[in-house]
């Protein structure tokens, strides 16, 4: 297929006829050429279709493409929309467990991943890589941000090292494109072009002044952001407006929906009630969280951050492209999330908290991806993006900075030890490298040597990373022997062969920071020498870095905490600190996070953790999903440690962690389709066992489940493949 033909088939499936200039500048630049290319454009350029142009053509060529994106929001939709635009092309998606090869993947023809499900493919040594020909990487600035962009960085440079597999990175825009670019051997396209034209404004004293030069009086009958935010409605269009923390969205939500309700049609409030309804059924036992939500969505506003469920996450965002929904409140991590336009974007909070800074300025890059919101390429042909400062200090930082401001360079993060354990040790485990002076040679092609050159400095950071891992007994180091017949060879001169141990192997499949991994087996040994607890072994994981951040205290949780502690102190591997130790508050925090795990396991409610524990139910998912992986986690570092007789124990807390049940259900849960409410419900009846479900009538389980769900059991337990065990991972 001719790049003309492939441009012709991307344009139908988008319902476009011709490219935009930002595409047509990637195009004129050689994006057919099939050289590495970075394309710096701002939000809603339409920087996707370039992707898939040089997707369609690779497919085309018969080779495999790798798209990757930073959340896995970002990466469902994607999918979506790919499945949805190409159904002749094969396309798969995989964001979750990362202790797997995944081998289907490799029957697809475009992969859908995050960076760091695709990191841990890499470390699985998947079959398929030599097939990949086109590697997008979606959002590629975030190579900044320091969770994400670490491994970001080192799996781009692992791709340019070891296939010959082409990168197109796709990144808003930023004042160091060129250098990134540098980097990768890449071709450099930048553009301003947006298709709506994006309005920029700060308020001050009842006043939007507009970039350059144009002013909006705002009426003063109103607090500033229900000002800017109520008055599109009169022109039928939508807000979107960003704010820093979960209760101001929750709080501003109600007092823009107060205004907002007097604005609604009969229509609209009958499609809003059952949109309420909706969302309380989208958990089992709604939460207080639940029922604020689902009130104030009657008034044609919402809230959008992290406590929500995904189905009420996605209730939400469906009713705000529908037009249902005429004001969204969401915290700053919808920006680099799904594509949610508005035609005006409203953002009151220009700083927020950071444990290293205090309350701090949000970088110019953040603001401007949440600005890009603004303008509906469908609806629009603008949009307005309006800053709300506090003060006139405030609103001068703001006009100069964000308005008038470039964005930062954007730096790596790669530098730091802990990053570094984690992806020495996968190099190794992978035998990407095998020497010392490999992996000296690996680094030094990273983005992080190429901005800063310092390498004397990174390979002694290599050296204290490689001492760390060796004590840890996770690599094994040889030196290898002078060869014969060069007598003037010094045994300095070898090379000591680096080697991931068995279980330094493991841990880094299990996707562990090897301290965390380390310091797991230490607690084990302790518990091993003990006795094992629900507790003890909750602590022993929650004590990681994987499971950070963990539960703030808050007023009341000090009784509680202590309480806890006098009735398990000598279940604990980790003993209580000083309270003037620089230990004691995550200490604290730790024994927070394990009672939530335990009340959890205990069958508290949704609603009795939110209260308890400040835990809202989307939090929740996401807590449990990181324990049950640390736990598998532990089950397998359990086995190369020879410690058999923790393993029963550990496999016990894992699944009433996974299910929220007491020990007593584990018998049912193993069932498909029991859950741990069917699982008391047949309990409570004095249904216990598998033979006891043998041995119930159908009538009675019928009445119990429902005819389908009875029919289900019937059929495991009597003997059914399909009864889940103990050991599944």
């Amino acid at each position: 297929m001719s790049p003309e033909e492939t441009i012709h088939l991307v344009l139908s499936a988008n319902g476009i006829k011709t490219p935009n200039p930002v595409q047509q500048a990637a195009v004129d630049a050689g994006l057919f050429s099939h050289k590495n290319m970075i394309v710096a454009a701002p939000t809603a350029s339409g920087k996707t279709l370039i992707a898939e142009f040089a997707a369609i053509d690779a497919v085309k060529r018969g080779l495999k493409v790798v798209y990757l994106v930073p959340l896995r929001s970002l990466a469902s939709e994607k999918y979506a929309d790919f499945k949805k635009k190409y159904p002749d092309i094969a396309v798969g998606m995989s964001i979750g467990d990362y202790d797997a090869s995944d081998p289907r993947l490799g029957q697809y023809d475009i992969i859908i991943a995050t960076s760091e499900k695709f990191d841990s493919l890499l470390r699985h040594a998947i079959s398929w890589l030599s097939r990949v020909g086109l590697v997008v990487a979606d959002e590629i600035h975030l190579l900044h941000d320091p969770s994400r962009g670490p491994t970001l960085e080192m799996v781009l440079t692992r791709l340019r090292q070891t296939t010959d597999a082409r990168i197109l990175g796709l990144s808003a825009t930023i004042s160091n494109h060129e250098e990134l670019a540098a980097w990768l051997d890449a071709i450099p396209v930048k553009s301003e072009y947006r298709p709506v034209v994006l309005n920029k404004g700060v308020y001050h004293k009842n006043k939007v002044f507009f970039h350059p030069d144009r002013e909006e009086e705002i009426s003063s009958e109103l607090e500033p952001v229900p000002a800017l935010a109520t008055l599109p409605l009169k022109q039928g269009k939508q807000s979107l407006v960003f704010l820093s923390t979960r209760k101001s969205t929750e709080s501003v939500a109600e007092k823009l929906g107060a205004v907002v309700v007097k604005q609604l049609h009969l229509d609209e409030k009958q499609r809003l009630q059952t949109l309420s309804t909706a969302l309380l059924k989208a958990v089992d036992r709604p939460t207080t969280q639940c029922k604020r939500l689902a009130s104030v969505v009657k008034t044609g506003t919402a809230f959008h951050h992290a406590g929500l469920t995904n189905k009420q996450r996605g209730l939400i965002e469906d009713a705000f492209k529908q037009g249902t929904l005429k004001i969204l409140c969401a915290t700053p991590t919808l920006a680099a999330g799904i594509n949610l336009p508005a035609y005006r974007v409203i953002i009151r909070d220009l700083k927020r908290f950071s444990s290293y800074k205090g309350m701090d300025y949000i970088p110019v890059l953040e603001i401007q991806q949440m600005m890009g919101r603004a303008g509906r390429p469908a609806f629009d042909t603008e949009g307005e993006a309006i800053l709300v400062p506090k003060d006139s200090v405030e609103a001068r930082h703001a006009w100069d900075t964000y308005i008038e401001g470039d964005p930062e360079e954007i730096a790596s993060k790669l530098g730091v030890e802990p990053v570094l354990r984690t992806h020495v040790l996968a190099l190794l485990a992978s035998n990407v490298v095998t020497t010392k002076p490999e992996l000296f040679s690996f680094f030094a092609k990273t983005f992080y040597a190429h901005q800063y050159g310092d390498l004397p400095a990174l390979n002694q950071k290599l050296e204290k990373v490689l001492a760390l891992l060796q004590e840890f007994g996770l690599i094994a180091v040889a030196a290898e022997p002078i060869k014969q017949g060069n007598p003037f060879r010094k045994a300095s001169d070898t090379a000591a062969t680096l080697t991931a141990t068995k279980i330094g192997k493991r841990v880094s499949e299990l996707y562990l920071d090897p301290v965390s991994a380390n310091n797991i087996i230490t607690r084990l040994h302790v518990l091993r020498e003990r006795s094992l607890t629900p507790a003890g072994l909750l602590q022993s994981v929650v004590m990681t870095t994987e499971a950070r951040p963990l539960l703030p205290i808050r007023k009341g949780d000090d009784e509680r905490i202590a309480s806890f502690l006098a009735h398990h102190e000598s279940d604990l591997p980790l003993r209580e600190p000083n309270p003037y130790d620089i230990t004691y508050d995550d200490f604290v925090r730790g024994v927070k996070t394990v009672q939530f795990l335990l009340s959890w396991a205990d069958e508290s409610g949704e609603d009795v953790l939110h209260k308890t524990f400040g835990v809202a139910p989307g939090e929740l998912r996401a807590r449990l999903d990181i324990a049950d992986w640390l736990l598998y986690s532990t089950t397998e570092l359990a086995v190369l440690c020879g410690y058999q007789s923790l393993l029963s124990g550990i496999k016990r807390v894992r699944l009433r962690v996974r299910y929220g049940i007491k020990e007593e259900l584990i018998p049912l849960i193993r069932l498909k389709g029991i859950g741990r409410v069917r699982a008391r419900k047949l309990f409570a009846s004095h249904i216990k066992t598998i033979a006891d479900l043998r041995a119930v009538p159908f009538a009675r389980l019928e009445q119990l489940l429902g005819p389908a769900q009875a029919t289900a059991v019937k059929e495991q337990v009597g003997g059914s493949d399909r009864q889940h065990t103990l050991g599944e991972s």
